[in-house]
């Protein structure tokens, strides 16, 4: 077990009495538990190795569209064999249970949210090896005419044979005429930090484009340790995404190299017409820039040149599901009102309200002072006006300034200081000179 796997280990939770054996594989401990199923560490002894049992959960046994989900996973996961993919073993119906369950591959290695939550933000080199490994990953399953619409931190497992393999297959987009659809009843659904703007108005409408999107802002994430288009609820999420602007990465990580900025950059386009058209493309990009070198952090030393070994997370697989809003009408940009909290010249926090224009002025006129944070409600969570496309046109004012934000009216005055400073110094020495050359004489 790698020193990440060993750090990120979840308690020691035993499955309830009722659960100790599905299927024949003995289960030995829960690795996590969501809203629609728990994943067990569980043990095969007739192939004598050990494996991550999804079982659905009791109270979605009688949910139709819930059971046929499930299956679904359960099928495509036992058809798709690729070493960037977890692999489905067996899947069924208990038949002392009743319960429905899922065998996968078990991953001995955290997942990279968990790795995320516990480090900040990852090393770039860790960042391009993951970013290679999901982009193939991605490009099989495109070829296998799926899309996967749940990419993010959550679903990418990171080995300690130094791979990343993508999982939870529950949401994927699949072209079976013979299947019942699964995304009637909802406009769009998936995880808003991380799902492009035309799945968040409706799932059906989506294709490989859209994974790749969402990808740009799981890698954006990891290498930034932000979401690219952060907010406090889906729609206002939602909003950024209509704008089509981001805090450029390079200003969060000035280790970003360009080359992979560049990347990010045409990943996460609006228009999925300006992203690139396929993983493949995404893929010759990401080697191009040479940047995935070396072992990734996360890797086992002992274990990356043994190649790919069974395994699974030590977090749970939860799609985050219903996430359906309409989008919030466009409001101009001279009517939108903000809160700036920032430190004023005597320390103390200081409030401001004003419209976007009110505040580029005041920034660029330097009436402003200290770093500034901003909300569009006086009581919710205040963030770095940088997260606002509305004050992006400010990055060039703000990064010259190294905190944050002081205005042009404190650095004058601050020379100012400086300058009387050095003259009362001046005088001080001359007038003690003075006085020793009168003495003297």
């Amino acid at each position: 077990m790698s020193r990440v796997a060993e750090n990120l280990m979840p308690p020691l939770v035993p499955p309830p009495a009722s659960l100790h054996q599905i299927a024949g594989y003995r289960l030995l401990r829960l690795l996590g538990h969501g809203g629609m199923s728990d994943v067990y560490l569980g043990y095969d002894g007739r192939a004598g190795f050990p494996v991550a049992v999804k079982i659905l959960a009791a109270d979605l046994a009688q949910d139709q569209v819930q059971v046929d989900r499930f299956e679904r996973e359960a099928k495509i996961c036992t058809r798709l064999n690729h070493p960037n993919i977890v692999l489905g073993l067996d899947s069924g119906q208990d038949e002392q249970t009743g319960r429905r369950f899922l065998v996968l591959e078990y991953v001995d290695g955290p997942n990279a949210q968990a790795l995320l939550d516990r480090i900040g933000r990852l090393d770039v080199t860790d960042v391009a090896h993951i970013a290679l490994a999901i982009a193939r990953a991605l490009e099989h399953l495109h070829a296998e005419q799926l899309v996967h619409r749940d990419i993010k931190p959550a679903n990418i497992l990171l080995s300690p044979d130094g791979e990343a393999r993508l999982t939870d297959l529950g949401l994927v987009k699949w072209n079976d005429k013979s299947s019942a659809p699964l995304t009637a009843t909802f406009a769009g659904f998936g995880t808003s930090n991380y799902m492009p703007l035309e799945q968040a108005r409706n799932a059906h409408f989506v294709d490989g484009r859209s994974d790749i999107f969402a990808l740009g802002a799981t890698l954006y994430h990891l290498a930034t340790g932000r979401v690219p288009f952060p907010g406090d609820d889906h729609g206002e999420i939602t909003r950024m995404k209509e704008a089509g602007t981001f805090t450029p990465a390079r200003l969060l990580n000035p280790k970003i190299p360009e080359s992979l900025e560049t990347i990010l950059h045409k990943m996460l386009a609006r228009d999925p017409r300006r992203r690139y058209q396929t993983a493949g493309d995404l893929i010759v990009a990401l080697e191009r820039t040479g940047l995935a070198v070396g072992y990734p952090s996360y890797g086992d030393l002992t274990l990356i040149r043994c190649g790919p070994t069974l395994a699974h997370s030590t977090e749970p697989t939860r799609p985050d599901l219903r996430l359906q809003q309409k989008d919030a009408p466009e409001t101009p940009r001279d009517a939108i009102v903000w809160y700036l909290s920032y430190k004023g010249r005597k320390g103390d926090f200081c409030l401001k309200k004003g419209t976007t224009e009110q505040v580029i002025d005041a920034v660029r006129s330097g009436k402003l002072t200290g770093k500034l944070l901003a909300s569009r409600q006086r009581d919710r969570h205040y963030r770095p006006i940088l997260d606002f496309p509305e004050f992006h046109c400010l990055a060039s004012d703000l990064s010259k300034d190294p905190n944050g934000g002081v205005g042009r009216q404190m650095r004058f005055r601050s020379r100012l200081t400086a300058i009387a400073a050095a003259i009362t110094f001046f005088c001080l020495t001359a007038a003690v000179v003075c006085r020793f050359f009168v003495r003297d004489s």
